[in-house]
């Protein structure tokens, strides 16, 4: 039984905080449940709980706040200078790094940047940042859902900056990793870099309000998996400032084939207050 225990324990993991005391507790009856019946068969069926703790976590609405992604739209760009400028204060405290932002001749020349770590070039560290951005393209959907065209601009600005902002602590944090850990920076390594923080950009800037940039909160689910054919089904989520309600669906449909934005009216901002 203790084996059994450890099983249900490891994949409660994946559940949910909220939900995993209760899992717990269900998964544990129905395996004592198993075992009157063929002990010889408990150990398969809670190796089943992995999956279906998979199921209840997708299944999860996740909550927008996060500590690594502030809910105020001015917060968020400061979070990221102040990572861009950490990482530039230690990349110019490495033996050599000085060749990064002061002379460039030494990089364009390939020269070395500290003992074992290659400077990289600044050309192939713009084709590195060019190749994420057709990679991101081609395995991302870049659009930002559908919302009222006269507030496009400012998202775009704002997303902008964030890319802007991204783009040094990639490349400067990767020469402090690789002086850290003393092996040479290699441009996969870069290029992965690029492509999780442009998507990371993407996946914030869906999640935040069109007209003041917030983070969305308060996510419902709305309609039931088996009628996604013919209902709508997937997530709700609201501004705190009530300027409007986000719907996310689960799978694209034709009818609803991206996230759409619904403005609300003054007259609701008393049901945010």
């Amino acid at each position: 039984m203790n084996l059994h225990l450890a099983i249900l324990q490891s994949a409660g993991w994946l559940v949910p905080p909220g939900q995993r005391a209760e899992w717990l507790a269900e998964w544990r009856a129905e395996v004592w449940y198993v075992r009157q019946r063929d002990s010889r068969q408990a150990t398969g069926f809670c190796v089943g709980a992995f999956r279906d703790a998979l199921w209840v976590r997708q299944n999860s609405p996740v909550k927008a706040r996060s500590p690594l992604r502030p809910e105020s739209p001015t917060k968020c760009p400061g979070l990221l200078g102040l990572m861009a400028a950490v990482c530039l204060f230690f990349a110019l405290r490495l033996p050599g790094p000085r060749a990064v932002v002061g002379d460039l001749a030494p990089i364009l020349r390939g020269g070395q940047l500290a003992p074992g770590l290659q400077a990289f070039p600044i050309p192939a560290m713009l084709t590195e940042l060019v190749v994420a951005l057709l990679l991101l393209a081609a395995t991302t959907p870049l659009s930002l859902g559908e919302c009222p065209t006269n507030r496009n601009r400012r998202r775009w600005v704002f997303m902008s900056g964030k890319i802007v902002l991204l783009v040094p602590i990639v490349f400067f944090g990767s020469l402090d990793l690789g002086a850290v850990i003393g092996i040479e920076i290699q441009g996969p390594c870069m290029l992965a870099g690029y492509l999780m923080a442009f998507r990371w950009a993407l996946v914030d800037q869906r999640q935040r309000c069109p007209e003041c940039l917030r983070l969305l909160t308060h996510p419902a689910r709305i309609g039931r998996p088996s009628q996604r054919f013919l209902e709508w089904y997937g997530t709700e989520f609201a501004c705190t400032m009530g300027h409007g309600l986000l719907y996310v669906p689960e799978n694209p449909t034709v009818s609803f084939r991206t996230q759409r934005w619904l403005h609300l009216d003054r007259s609701w901002s008393v049901l945010f207050s």
